[in-house]
């Protein structure tokens, strides 16, 4: 994990070598090519990215990663290198979880290993920046730059899976929304628990919070996730409210016409259920002729947020087996 984030992160996490293997990388940012025209339709964004990428090419910035090999996989030293093994192997871009301040890929490593595994699938697991050292859109960034480096290595958009849970169900989103406006089509979207709604508190946060681990401070406190992650120190107001809305921040208002295969997992008892099911019901009413699998929610009873990691839960298990299989079945 970045050397940053490792006095306050979430402990890493372990994964038997025989669910499979995972190895440190990091991608050198100034060797991605990057337009900044594909910042145009990003609103109040754009030229932040754009700097953003500016100062990128004027040092040598990493973005530490992992990647996870299933045990499944054949041996040998290229299972590691982010590159197809053959002709139109899928990867899965994972991006983690932890209210986009806490969390890494040593954080996830035994949740996405598992997923892996059940795949059968290599995954690639990005440290992205985090805030509020780092507010939007630099996560954003982060993950555009990992979704390219996939594609400069030689994987098409068709054979990318992008997935994410909570904060990284949020990001997974909105990559793909974000890559989707410049013609690129993922392989389908695995989201675990998003948070896909920033600006809007439902009536599960108080319906569920005594079930819930999940605990934050409201929207109209300045130490609301949502507010640390977006504009740290900013006064609340409704030309927050708005820049917040936009469908690269709050991706439950996004465009979802055409959007990629999806499994969505959540818990019930969770206290951003609603929002995770008008997310469901957004994408579903985008697609009226969708195939009836295309779009799938599976809300497991009386589990809370993100559940799977929990793994020794029968259902976590099962959930996860359920995710392996979607992704497996791509």
């Amino acid at each position: 994990m970045a050397a940053e984030n490792q006095k306050w992160d979430l402990p890493e996490s372990q994964l038997p070598e025989d669910i499979g293997k995972c190895r440190q990388t990091a991608i050198r940012v100034s060797h991605v090519e990057i337009d900044t025209a594909a910042f145009a339709c990003t609103g109040a964004a754009e030229q932040k990215l754009v700097a953003l990428t500016e100062a990128d090419r004027q040092g040598q910035r990493e973005i530490p990663a992992e990647v996870c090999v299933p045990a499944s996989l054949a041996a040998g030293q290229d299972r590691f290198a982010c590159r197809p093994l053959f002709r139109g192997e899928k990867i899965v871009l994972y991006l983690h979880g932890g209210a986009y301040k806490f969390g890494s890929a040593a954080s996830h490593r035994a949740l996405t290993g598992r997923i892996g595994s059940h795949a059968g699938r290599r995954s690639l697991t990005i440290d992205y920046r985090l805030s509020p050292r780092h507010p939007y859109p630099a996560q954003l960034h982060d993950a555009f730059i990992a979704f390219l480096f996939l594609l400069q290595s030689g994987f098409a958009s068709r054979d990318i899976v992008v997935a994410g849970d909570s904060a990284g169900g949020n990001l997974a989103l909105a990559l793909t929304v974000l890559v989707r406006q410049l013609g690129h089509r993922p392989a389908g979207l695995l989201l675990l628990s998003p948070w896909s709604d920033l600006t809007t508190e439902r009536p599960s946060l108080q319906r569920n919070a005594r079930f819930d681990f999940l605990c934050a401070p409201p929207l109209s406190s300045p130490l609301s996730p949502a507010r640390t992650f977006y504009a740290p120190g900013r006064r609340l107001s409704q030309e927050l409210l708005d820049e917040m809305a936009h469908p690269l921040v709050s991706p439950v208002n996004a465009d979802f016409a055409g959007f990629p295969p999806t499994l969505i997992q959540a818990g019930e008892k969770e206290v951003i259920v609603d929002e995770i099911s008008q997310l469901y019901e957004n994408l579903v009413a985008h697609n009226p002729g969708a195939h009836r699998g295309r779009y799938v929610y599976e809300c497991y009873p009386d589990m809370i947020h993100v559940f799977h990691q929990f793994l020794g839960l029968p259902d976590a298990q099962y959930a996860i087996a359920r995710a392996g299989e979607f992704v497996r079945n791509l």
